[in-house]
C-alpha cells in the first residue's frame, strides 16, 4: 500500500498568509511546481488570511486558474502568526466536517512535493504524519534515540493526512480565544520581554503541534510515521549535528516533501 491510495481520496487543504502581490507571484511558483501531485487529490481547499483583504480576489483568481472547482476560504481577521495559523487550520478542518469530507491532507502553502511522495509505503492508519523535532526536543529527551523513537510525538502541521470523520475537532476555539484575550490584556513590552512575543512563552502547551497531537490522542486515532526508522534516525543525527532548532525542518527534503520556506536557499536532501 502506498500513500497515493490515501492521497487519491483526500482533499488538499492549504493555508497561508498573503501580504502583497509579490506573495501571490511566489505562491504561483509553488502551485506550478506541485501541479502533478495536486492533480492526484480529490479536491482543493484554500484558506488564507491577508494583510489587505483587497488581495483576496486575486488569490481566488490565481487558484481558480489551475483548479476551477477549488473551495476558497478567506478569513477577514488575522490574529497574528500563531493564532492566525491556528484559525486557518480550524477553517480547513471545519469545512471538511461540515461537508462530510473524510480525508484531509493539510499543508502550508510553502510546501513543495515531488512524485516520490506518492510512492511512500504505508500501513493502514487514521493519521499519517512527519515527526516534528528540533535540537531542543533532542536535548529535552537527553538525546536518547530509543526514547524518542518510542515515546516522542510532536507531529508537524505543515503536512499531514487525517481521517476527519473520526475526530471531534482540531484546535479548541474556546482555548484559542481565552489565551488570545489574555495576551491582548498583557502590556506588549511585558509579553515581548518575559514571553518572547509568542503564546508558547506564556502558555507552555500552546503550539499547533501540541493541538494536533492532542486531537490524535483524544480521538484514539491510529497513526503512521511517513519516515522509516532508518531515515528518521538519520534526520535526528542531522538535527543534532547542525543544532537545528526549528522542528518544521525548513528546506529539508523528506520523502518527497519539503517545507521550502527559504526560497532562495538550497534544499538539503535527507
Amino acid at each position: 500500500m502506498t500513500l497515493k491510495s490515501i492521497i487519491n481520496k483526500s482533499y488538499y487543504g492549504t493555508i497561508g498568509y498573503i501580504s502583497s502581490l509579490d506573495d501571490l507571484t511566489l505562491l504561483e511558483r509553488y502551485i506550478v511546481h506541485n501541479l502533478p501531485i495536486l492533480k492526484e487529490y480529490k479536491g482543493i481547499i484554500v484558506a488564507t488570511n491577508y494583510k489587505d483583504l483587497k488581495l483576496a480576489a486575486k488569490n481566488a483568481q490565481l487558484w481558480k486558474k489551475y483548479f476551477s472547482e477549488c473551495e476558497i476560504i478567506d478569513l477577514e481577521e488575522n490574529r497574528g502568526h500563531n493564532f492566525g495559523t491556528a484559525d486557518l487550520d480550524n477553517a480547513i478542518f471545519d469545512y471538511c466536517k461540515s461537508n462530510n469530507i473524510e480525508w484531509l491532507c493539510k499543508v502550508s502553502n510553502d510546501i513543495v512535493l515531488k512524485k516520490e511522495v506518492l510512492d511512500i509505503k504505508i500501513n493502514k492508519a487514521d493519521f499519517y504524519y512527519l515527526e516534528g523535532i528540533g535540537y531542543g526536543g533532542l536535548a529535552n529527551n537527553n538525546f536518547d534515540t530509543d526514547k524518542i523513537l518510542n515515546e516522542y510525538f510532536f507531529p508537524q502541521t505543515n503536512f499531514y493526512i487525517i481521517n476527519v470523520n473520526k475526530t471531534d475537532y482540531l484546535n479548541s476555539k474556546k482555548y484559542l480565544d481565552e489565551t488570545y484575550n489574555e495576551i491582548k490584556n498583557t502590556p506588549p513590552e511585558v509579553y515581548q520581554k518575559m514571553f518572547g512575543g509568542k503564546p508558547g512563552g506564556m502558555f507552555p502547551e500552546w503550539a499547533c503541534e501540541y493541538f494536533l497531537a492532542d486531537c490524535v490522542k483524544r480521538n484514539k486515532l491510529s497513526k503512521y510515521h511517513l519516515l522509516s526508522e532508518e531515515k528518521y534516525i538519520k534526520l535526528l543525527e542531522l538535527v543534532k549535528q547542525w543544532q537545528i532548532h526549528d522542528c518544521s525542518h525548513k528546506n529539508i527534503m523528506i520523502e518527497g516533501i519539503c517545507h521550502y520556506h527559504y526560497i532562495n536557499q538550497e534544499i538539503t536532501l535527507l
